[in-house]
């Protein structure tokens, strides 16, 4: 003869609200945490938009599996027109990168100024320096670059940890006070390829 479980009110919703509270998300649904990251650097991003003139100085160093070099850096932003000065630290040497999206001008070579149209291949041709100029204008103010970006995450202040982009692992360490706040140090890493940039003053353009 079959036996009937009878429970109380209370116990039976307390147990459907335990099986709810197990039951998995939907599948290919965000997470809480992943929806608040994106919310938070798209605001962030947001406000980086409306200065679109900046200036840093600071150090960045190459490195291409066992060989690496360093040079400091004086970067000089006003929306997409770039203006790129390389010094090296021994010698003084210089070299200045500037362009915009439509072609690009090396000066500092032994047989003159080149021109090309993309800037990250003319630098890396004359010099052997691998640096995204395309995204770093994004990146180095902790914001995304062109085209998707995947794995991002950020910290309890809602400032990024990092990202992947355009093939770079991309990581923000350390961070300068502000409102908002920018980068002081941007680490960018694509196969054997790695640049690291240490910022020492940020300043808006005239």
């Amino acid at each position: 003869m079959p036996v009937c479980l009878r429970l109380p009110l209370t116990a039976l919703l307390a147990l459907l609200l335990a099986a709810c509270a197990h039951r998995p998300p939907p599948a290919g649904a965000p997470g809480i945490e992943v929806v608040q990251a994106h919310a938070a650097q798209a605001a962030r991003e947001a406000r980086l938009a409306e200065v679109p003139g900046w200036r840093l100085r600071g150090r960045v160093a190459f490195a291409h599996g066992q060989e690496g070099s360093s040079a400091q850096i004086d970067w000089r932003q006003q929306g997409d027109a770039f203006d790129i000065r390389l010094i090296a630290p021994v010698t003084g040497r210089q070299w200045r990168l500037h362009g915009d999206p439509a072609g690009a001008t090396l000066e500092g070579l032994d047989g003159g100024p080149r021109h090309a149209a993309d800037a990250e291949a003319l630098l890396a041709e004359a010099t052997g320096w691998v640096l995204p100029v395309r995204e770093l204008p994004a990146w180095v103010r902790g914001a995304r670059g062109p085209g998707p970006a995947e794995g991002l995450a950020v910290d309890a202040e809602g400032r990024p940890l990092g990202w992947r982009q355009a093939g770079w692992q991309l990581r923000f360490p350390d961070w300068l006070p502000g409102d908002p706040p920018l980068p002081r140090r941007i680490f960018a890493e694509r196969g054997k390829a790695s640049v690291r940039l240490v910022v020492g003053q940020w300043e808006p353009a005239p």
